[in-house]
């Protein structure tokens, strides 16, 4: 330690004989601090050292004993080891931020984050902020006498004949949803499903200091199926929170999520997933059109790639679809997971289920793909906007069915990342009513998103098929 001592003495005393410029100061201030830190570590009364990035400066600053982030004690030496801080606080957040693997995975931007509700938060950054209330709450869905058997197989039963728990699996239990009969005015929120409601509530009872939420599953195009007024506009003002499948709803519902594993679940080992599958591109389908030309597309992809197509859209059948699984798909390589509507976050179970739950790749059509990638795993897809055609993605698909070990590199995803299914189709698992009650633990009842004009607007959220970027 005195050696240090001398040597950095001697460095000091050599800067001072020098001509003084600008990097000699520099120098010579950075040996001076040292220099005074050494004399403290000698007399046993020492600060920590800590540099902060500011051009040419090295701040001395002493930290407290029991600092966390001091140098006493460190492995029960008893003599201190000089620790240098790169970075402020402000600094290590903001990495936190942008950088960190298992915080931000999805590289969200400053300002997406700052749009999602604390719920949001919650499911696409893996915060753990809010808390649970000491309170039971009352969820009333409107109109769910008029529309029982509807709701209820969406929520309640999901394609099974008895119903189950919406709270059994959530991180919050403490509501309960009234019956169709129950008392509105009573209610602590009042649920309305876009797809079913006649128009405006303009004649609906509301209690003081009631939220209102809506729902909708589907695009913009087709928020609404049964109401003589579509204008969104006219739906201003009635409604605290927004209930889609967005990352930035108020209540976010999306159709799956994808979940980055603690590393201590990491694996190194994956299936072969090539040999695992014996036929190679599939599609199944009951809506034969859409806003993006999604079948035209196909019927051009179709002339130079095989293509089993089943359901509606096609000759090949499997029973039951939406409501019981098609074990029929377990088989391809490829799934087409091309989307109705070319809007932002939607996603929907083409992707989640028919694809990368059953082991496929999924090839997709719908919002841009700086979208999918905040959404789907890394390197988990293809996006038919990176190629010029259907012919050139043809190739690019021939291509992988030539090459085993290039078509396992789209599942290297699996070994640090999960996805889940939280749509209800196929009997799988749905997360609405569970959403709905944990935003009314962990949500800011001030956090309105009343304005449907333009948070639910596809001119705003929807792209033309040769706009996509």
């Amino acid at each position: 330690m005195y050696v240090m001592l001398r040597k950095t003495k001697e460095s000091v005393l050599g800067l001072l004989r020098r001509p003084c410029s600008g990097k000699h100061l520099v120098a010579l201030i950075g040996a001076a601090a040292l220099l005074i830190w050494l004399v403290f570590l000698v007399a046993g009364d020492y600060p920590t050292l800590r540099y902060r990035s500011e051009p040419n400066v090295l701040y001395l600053e002493e930290v407290p004993d029991d600092d966390e982030n001091g140098t006493r004690g460190i492995d029960g030496l008893d003599k201190p080891e000089l620790k240098i801080n790169p970075k402020t606080k402000l600094d290590v957040d903001a990495d936190r931020e942008n950088n960190d693997a298992d915080y931000n995975w999805r590289n969200l931007t400053p300002a997406e984050i700052s749009r999602l509700s604390v719920l949001g938060r919650r499911m696409f950054l893996n915060e753990n902020i809010g808390a649970k209330q000491d309170r039971i709450f009352t969820i009333h869905i409107w109109n769910h006498k008029k529309f029982s058997g509807e709701l209820d197989e969406r929520f309640f039963k999901t394609g099974s004949s008895k119903k189950f728990d919406p709270f059994e699996d959530c991180s919050v239990n403490n509501c309960k949803v009234t019956s169709p009969d129950g008392d509105i005015m009573a209610a602590d929120i009042v649920l309305f499903h876009m797809h079913l409601i006649p128009g405006p509530p303009v004649n609906v009872p509301r209690a003081p200091g009631q939220l209102w939420a809506w729902l909708a599953d589907e695009s913009p195009y087709h928020v609404m199926m049964v109401s003589s007024d579509r204008n969104l506009s006219h739906f201003n003002g009635f409604f605290n929170w927004s209930m889609t499948y967005r990352m930035d709803s108020s209540v976010p519902t999306p159709y799956g999520r994808t979940v980055a594993l603690p590393k201590e679940k990491y694996v190194e080992a994956i299936e072969d997933f090539y040999k695992l599958k014996t036929k190679n591109v599939s599609l199944m389908g009951s809506n034969c059109g859409g806003s993006n030309g999604r079948y035209k597309y196909l019927a051009e992809l179709q002339k130079y790639i095989e293509i089993d197509v089943y359901g509606g859209c096609g000759p090949l059948k499997c029973e039951g679809h939406f409501y019981t699984n098609c074990d029929k798909l377990d088989d391809y390589k490829f799934y087409l997971a091309f989307e109705n509507s070319n809007c932002d976050d939607y996603v929907t179970e083409k992707v989640w289920w028919n694809a990368l739950n059953k082991s496929a790749v999924p090839v997709v059509m719908g919002a841009p793909k700086h979208n999918y990638q905040k959404l789907l795993p890394p390197n988990s897809f293809i996006h038919v906007d990176d190629f010029k055609g259907p012919e050139h993605l043809a190739q690019h698909l021939q291509y992988l069915l030539d090459h085993p070990a290039e078509y396992q590199k789209y599942h290297f995803w699996r070994r640090r990342y999960r996805v889940l299914n939280e749509h209800g189709f196929f009997q799988s698992p749905v997360y609405h009513m569970c959403r709905l009650c944990e935003a009314l633990n962990y949500n800011d009842k001030t956090d309105q998103r009343a304005d449907l004009e333009h948070f639910f607007d596809s001119s705003e959220h929807c792209y033309a098929v040769k706009k996509r970027d």
